[in-house]
């Protein structure tokens, strides 16, 4: 499995994805060898094995540069590092018998296309989002050629929504035949007590990038905040977006009703949902929102924008446009003003959420495991 990122080091549900996905597997009786070109701790699944660049194989030589990822020319030390860990991934011959090559995003598709070529064994793909989503239609072409790599080589390839899955046929003219719609899932927890019952607070937990609409999240607070003068809005994540985000709070007189968070732990977060009165997914794109679905298993009502994947799985969430900022005013005031309506959305949401989990995917992965293999010409 050729990765970007892995617990406890991660920025979104790749992450989590990957970690749910080889416990699962493993438990199925796979055995793992993990890709990634960050150095551990990572956080432990028997039968996975991590491999990174810097790290000293006794009796292996070293086959790239320790240091590489530290490198990088003044101009692109990011492309320079994410080829460096491709060339990489290329020359492992440490690997041991090898079935598939299963390779995640567009980080290690060179790599991850070499190697499979070179132990002669298929490529199977897992698109995440793509370089449209995460640009808002401006997308670079170095990381798009990077994304057709992979796509054109795979023999399956695995998008995590039914719409992410019609953008790689129609913008990746991708083979209808070969790309497979496997939604990503959550693990049931138990449920916190709430620190103040009494509190009400709106939530917002993700990435602060352009493409998750939190602008959206702070109009739509800006409005319900004069009529719900107890209710606080949090926001917890970190990116890029986050000092436009604060100065747009300030502008918009709520500086003093939401509270920016930043990078939080998993207890965090659980502590976070435990207490939230609603959740709110504002993205204007969003291939899953493995978030929302998080969310709504904590039994926290959720509002949705109708871009999102979990939308596709979930008729107990509110679906919004994400440029509507009235409506997700709308929908927040409903669910602050009836806790009646909270409660029957947070218990069937919760139902949904959890119906089927890591191990239907897991289970549901295999079976593309096999497809591809079939595809490649090997006898199973």
């Amino acid at each position: 499995m050729v990765g970007w990122e892995f617990p406890p080091h991660h920025t979104g549900g790749l992450g989590v994805h990957s970690f749910e996905m080889t416990k699962e597997l493993t438990k199925l009786g796979h055995r793992i060898t993990f890709l990634t070109p960050f150095s551990g701790p990572f956080t432990p699944v028997e039968g996975v094995l991590f491999r990174y660049p810097s790290e000293v194989v006794p009796g292996v030589p070293t086959q790239y540069p320790p240091t590489y990822w530290s490198g990088g020319s003044p101009d692109s030390p990011f492309v320079d590092a994410a080829d460096g860990y491709n060339a990489w991934v290329a020359l492992r011959d440490d690997l041991g018998p090898v079935d598939l090559v299963h390779v995640h995003d567009w980080f290690g598709t060179v790599g991850a296309r070499a190697l499979a070529s070179r132990l002669s064994v298929p490529l199977v793909m897992t698109v995440h989002s793509t370089e449209y989503d995460r640009s808002l239609g401006h997308p670079w072409d170095h990381i798009l050629s990077r994304e057709q790599i992979g796509i054109d080589a795979a023999q399956r390839v695995i998008a995590v929504s039914r719409q992410l899955r019609r953008q790689l046929i129609e913008r990746y003219h991708a083979d209808p035949r070969k790309v497979r719609v496997i939604y990503n899932a959550v693990r049931p927890t138990e449920r916190l007590e709430r620190i103040d019952p009494t509190a009400r607070v709106v939530l917002y937990v993700g990435r602060l990038a352009v493409m998750k609409g939190v602008d959206t999240f702070l109009r739509a607070a800006a409005r319900v905040a004069p009529v719900f003068p107890d209710v606080l809005f949090v926001i917890a994540g970190e990116g890029p977006e986050y000092p436009r985000l604060v100065s747009l709070a300030a502008r918009l007189e709520v500086g003093e009703r939401v509270m920016f968070l930043g990078k939080v732990s998993e207890e965090e977060r659980e502590i976070l949902l435990s207490g939230a009165s609603v959740f709110v997914l504002p993205s204007v794109v969003e291939p899953f929102g493995i978030a929302a679905l998080e969310a709504m298993a904590a039994g926290v009502p959720t509002i949705v924008s109708r871009t999102s994947g979990v939308a596709e799985i979930s008729s107990s969430t509110f679906r919004v446009d994400f440029w509507d900022v009235e409506e997700f005013a709308s929908r927040i005031a409903e669910l602050l003003e009836y806790p009646t309506l909270r409660a029957t959305m947070g218990e069937q949401g919760r139902w949904e959420a959890l119906r089927q989990g890591w191990p239907e995917r897991a289970r549901e992965t295999v079976a593309v495991y096999l497809e591809a293999l079939r595809a490649a010409g090997v006898s199973i």
